[in-house]
């Protein structure tokens, strides 16, 4: 894998001296179309299933954020409008302290949620939200980041299985 990561450093190195960061994507791009053309070959499908999960999840997250401020927003300058901040706990699906502190981490991020602890010996993480309309509501966004999350890690667990049965 490392030297994936060195091909394409290489490669982006080589076709950005000049570029515009439109060129940059393309190269980026080019790289890519390689990787994914070429990863049966190669034995890397994981890895590029993974790139392409982690590209997306990062996408996903950074518009996440966005919409999160936007509402933050909309609740600190509303003026007849009061938050209903609440204290949620939520049990994780993967009882795993490196998956807690990866969702808690990705939650603070989010602006109006606040990770505040993971119990590990029930699997609950206490989430605080700003303006919660229901604790379903809470739920649900934090259900949705710890399942892009374990897409992106476990990628290719499932189709690497499929391959050794057929």
């Amino acid at each position: 894998m490392l030297g994936i990561h060195l091909l394409l450093a290489v490669v982006l190195a080589a076709f950005s001296d000049g570029l515009s960061p439109l060129g940059v994507l393309v190269a980026a791009i080019v790289v890519y179309l390689f990787l994914k053309l070429g990863s049966g070959m190669m034995g890397i499908r994981r890895y590029v299933r993974r790139v392409e999960l982690g590209t997306g999840f990062l996408f996903w997250f950074a518009l996440e954020v966005v919409k999160a401020s936007i509402d933050v927003a909309r609740v600190v300058f509303a003026l007849k409008r009061q938050p209903r901040p609440a204290i949620v706990p939520i049990a994780l699906t993967r009882r795993d302290e490196r998956i807690a502190t990866l969702v808690g981490c990705l939650l603070t991020l989010t602006p109006g949620t606040m990770a505040m602890e993971y119990d590990t010996d029930s699997g609950l993480m206490y989430v605080h939200a700003l303006d919660a309309e229901s604790v379903g509501e809470v739920e649900s966004g934090v259900r949705e980041i710890e399942r892009r999350l374990l897409a992106w890690i476990d990628a290719g667990e499932a189709s690497s299985q499929e391959e050794k049965t057929e």
